[in-house]
């Protein structure tokens, strides 16, 4: 059964050989080879052309009333595809646009300009779930409630009047909502 010093290791037998062991592991090994190879180089295909994108790394300021918003969620929604790009205000009320999790930006065009200090986006202000948060838990602030909006409902949601024209050159977009909801555009 196990070999002495000096004596030669022969891990597969005649028998194994006709009985078909040796293919069968060797199937397994280049299964279990392939696997790896995977795991190691990764599946995922080639990596993105963001320079044929022409992304636009678009920043500003939200305002309410004339004070920074903290803590919203800024979507610029493409009107011809749909495509969104997200931010999330800091205690300024400053934001910059993520094309993804990976890049910053937007393409150019035509968007519609959603505000929410509601609305959670998956990577951005969630770690799980994404849209519109349901509705408040008995723990309170504790995963599950929902945050108190407090941007009019002429920014949020398919009904903002907000639009914009991203193109290389405006890069910034500053935008004093007014409670009424009479704001149409960035400043």
């Amino acid at each position: 059964m196990f070999a002495g010093v000096g004596e030669r290791v022969d891990p597969f037998s005649i028998d194994d050989i006709e009985t078909g062991r040796v293919y069968e592991t060797m199937k397994r090994v280049l299964v279990f080879s392939a696997l790896s190879l995977c795991l190691t180089v990764g599946c995922g295909g080639p990596a993105p052309n963001y320079a044929a994108l022409e992304l636009v790394d678009v920043r500003g300021v939200v305002k309410l009333d004339g004070s920074p918003v903290a803590g919203a969620v800024v979507a610029f929604e493409d009107l011809a595809n749909g495509n969104e790009s997200y931010g999330l205000t800091d205690s300024s009320g400053r934001y910059r646009l993520s094309f993804n999790s990976e890049k910053y930006g937007i393409m150019p065009g035509d968007k519609k300009v959603t505000v929410s200090t509601a609305r959670k986006v998956l990577g951005l202000n969630a770690e799980e779930g994404g849209g519109e948060v349901g509705e408040a838990s008995e723990e309170g602030d504790a995963a599950g409630s929902k945050p108190m909006e407090t941007i009019p409902d002429a920014y949020r949601g398919k009904d903002s009047k907000l639009r914009v024209k991203v193109d290389a050159s405006t890069r910034t977009f500053n935008f004093n909502l007014a409670a009424d909801g009479s704001t149409t555009s960035a400043e």
